[in-house]
């Protein structure tokens, strides 16, 4: 009995953004692989983009990277070990406003809850989906149950779960009507696991650019 309306976005995604996920020859789960890839091409995917956001699930593969690639690109990077959370978003917007390149690497705590508009941030990079450490005891029994009733925690909890947390990270991107720019996401999974799709189409309608 309930009366509601519905009304579109006022953000217009698909000329708004792109949303890519580039070929790469590794998956998350090789881990060493994997972040020797994105050390190796970084740079290159972040091209252009003097603001970038670029979020990792793990402390340990966000300071390999930094560490790994070039001491001339590592110039422009700053990390979340650096500095608090306020002062290193202070320090990225004055280089910005600088019209200096500024890269930061965060952990979860960047990926909601930070509002960086316009030429602050025009590039946001995921390292890989960000699904939960199952290392919660109470998580664990869940799951356990979940399989004695024949059901899949994996696409029941697991999957949603890591949808939420991919809507809030490419949420940083666009946070204004007039904002424009791309998301990286470096996980083949969204392109080769049946729950791919299903996490792509979570997302807001930006342009696609898959296996590129």
């Amino acid at each position: 009995d309930s009366v509601f309306h519905t009304v579109p976005s006022p953000f217009d995604f698909p000329n708004a953004g792109v949303l890519r996920v580039p070929m790469m020859r590794s998956l998350p789960n090789q881990s060493q692989m994997h972040t020797d890839e994105i050390i190796e091409h970084l740079e290159d995917w972040i091209g252009e983009h003097d603001a970038s956001l670029v979020l990792f699930s793990s402390r340990k593969q966000m300071n390999d990277v930094f560490f790994g690639v070039d001491r001339t690109f590592r110039a422009d990077i700053m990390t979340q070990d650096d500095m608090g959370k306020q002062e290193l978003i202070q320090k990225h917007k004055q280089k910005i406003d600088r019209k200096e390149k500024s890269i930061l690497f965060g952990l979860a705590s960047l990926a909601e809850g930070i509002d960086l508009p316009g030429k602050y941030l025009t590039h946001v990079v995921i390292a890989k989906i960000p699904f939960a450490v199952p290392n919660d005891p109470l998580e664990q029994s869940i799951a356990e149950w979940m399989e004695s009733q024949g059901r899949n925690p994996f696409m029941e909890i697991s999957v949603p779960e890591a949808s939420l947390r991919l809507i809030q990270a490419c949420g940083r991107l666009i946070r204004t009507e007039q904002d424009t720019g791309q998301i990286t996401i470096l996980d083949q999974r969204l392109i080769t696991k049946r729950y791919g799709s299903l996490l792509l189409n979570s997302l807001p309608p930006y342009r696609r650019a898959l296996g590129v």
